[in-house]
């Protein structure tokens, strides 16, 4: 009897590990097969109503995938454009895998709660997701390409993943985190605010791999339609007069070249006849295949993309890939936008306040009667903001500990001072602890223009001085007076 259940045990074993070697027998799980990526929100042409935007990704079997962007354009709720969204696609997406929201600049202008609130009731996005809002429309935001050949989502989503928050370059916010400050005594929050630069530069002129360029290798084409491919390669164009040949042989590689080039190729086409003496032969010796002739801001001949970047973004001949940049921050008071950090004041507001313990920062001195800016390595070691009040008075008291090291300076210096980067002259260290005070200033007094609390002052008044804050709730921030212990210590 023991050896019959040994033997069954045995073979469930083997039945369950084929299940599992054999990927359920080739069945394809959809929510592994098409994703939202990504969800963008902008305010629709009729008020009231709201154009949302997905990011579709279908990986392929090199795991690098394409992607699709689906809009639905005015539409009541959130809700009726996920709806909306099944039906143009024919797949209901349950959002498992949305780890990005952009909200357009205009989305900010009304309560923001009003299009974030179904993605806090909804079972199946994880509130975890990041949040951001685009200086320009979500939508064109996620039609960006990355220069490195990644999702818009994957790319937007490092530059607002934690160690950039760590670093204090970002404000990263997530949605369980807004809600929170959202619905607190303060009903403040802040979101970092994403734009996208039109700076770097890709040769292969788009970041999914599709419409590259390519140039035709050495003896391709006759000697001068070589002569002036090679002179396109490193970046001169022949203006009217450039045009593009496709090779019909190898790989369809393509050249740019003189147009006088490309009707010689459409003759010898229209007039040839293989075989030696043909016209074919006299203009492309050694040249079985025929050139195809096509314009050149069609891109190289090598499809063209519908969207752009894997399949849903820009064009492959376009040459710009894009960057995006989040050094900026912006505040929100009862859902709307109320103020927005510049790129220092967001850093120090990171400092002094969130998870940053590691940034650079630069510091303007003046030594020998000119004056020097010293790029310091900036690490943090102790920081605590307390609330209290004295003489009836609330006070914000910034308690800043850091050490620092000079990374950089903008003026030749000597071999010592050099070797010796670890140690920052003191009065750099003095300049940088007021130069940390004055962003700080800053940021207290653009909270204050808002009423956007973002140091948690009434919360903290509420928990630890209920009598007082019943008294001061009425103008707190305007009633607040900042006091800064920062102390910042070389590193060696």
């Amino acid at each position: 009897m023991n050896k019959f259940w040994t033997r069954l045990f045995i073979i469930a074993a083997a039945v369950l590990l084929l299940l599992f070697f054999s990927n359920d027998f080739g069945l394809i799980d959809i929510q592994k097969t098409a994703v939202v990526a990504a969800i963008g929100i902008d305010a629709a042409e009729q008020e009231g109503f709201c154009d949302v935007t997905a990011q579709i990704a279908v990986p392929d079997q090199s795991g690098s995938g394409k992607a699709s962007n689906v809009t639905v354009k005015g539409a009541s709720t959130v809700n009726d454009a996920i709806t909306e969204l099944n039906r143009k696609t024919g797949w209901y997406p349950t959002l498992v895998h949305c780890k990005l929201l952009l909200l357009g600049e205009k989305v900010a202008d009304n309560d923001v709660l009003g299009v974030l609130d179904f993605f806090l009731r909804s079972n199946f996005i994880d509130d975890s997701c990041l949040v951001a809002v685009c200086e320009e429309r979500a939508e064109d935001t996620l039609r960006a390409s990355s220069p490195v050949g990644e999702l818009t989502a994957v790319s937007i989503s490092k530059v607002l993943s934690s160690t950039a928050q760590k670093t204090g370059a970002v404000s990263v916010m997530i949605l369980r985190d807004f809600a929170k400050g959202y619905y607190s005594d303060a009903a403040s929050g802040y979101l970092p605010f994403l734009s996208v630069k039109r700076e770097a530069q890709s040769e292969n002129g788009g970041s999914g791999g599709q419409g590259q360029q390519a140039f035709a290798p050495a003896g391709a084409l006759p000697g001068a339609a070589e002569k002036n491919m090679r002179g396109t390669a490193g970046g001169e164009v022949y203006g009217k007069d450039a045009t593009c040949i496709c090779a019909a042989g190898k790989n369809g590689i393509c050249a740019m070249v003189k147009k006088d080039i490309c009707a010689a190729a459409e003759r010898a086409r229209a007039f040839s006849i293989k075989g030696p003496g043909s016209i074919w032969q006299k203009l492309f010796p050694r040249r079985n295949p025929l050139p195809v002739a096509v314009p050149c801001a069609s891109g190289s001949g090598q499809g063209e993309s519908s969207g752009g970047q894997n399949g849903g973004q820009k064009s492959g001949s376009d040459t710009n890939a894009d960057v995006f940049d989040a050094s900026k921050t912006m505040l929100f008071y009862r859902g709307k936008r109320a103020a927005v950090l510049e790129t220092e004041e967001t850093l120090a507001f990171n400092l002094a306040d969130t998870s940053t313990d590691l940034a650079y920062g630069n510091v303007e001195v003046m030594e020998n009667g000119a004056p020097v800016v010293y790029c310091l390595k900036i690490k943090i070691s102790g920081k605590k903001i307390k609330t209290d009040v004295r003489g009836g008075t609330p006070v914000l008291t910034f308690r800043i500990r850091a050490h620092a090291q000079v990374s950089d300076v903008n003026s030749s210096q000597n071999i010592v001072d050099v070797a010796q980067t670890a140690r920052v002259p003191a009065h750099v260290l003095r300049a940088a602890e007021e130069k940390f005070a004055a962003m700080l200033g800053k940021v207290l007094d653009k909270c204050v223009q808002s009423n956007s609390d973002i140091f948690g002052i009434a919360q903290s008044l509420h928990r630890f001085h209920p009598k007082e804050y019943k008294r001061l709730k009425d103008g707190l921030l305007e009633k607040v007076r900042p006091a800064y212990d920062i102390q910042f210590e070389t590193l060696h």
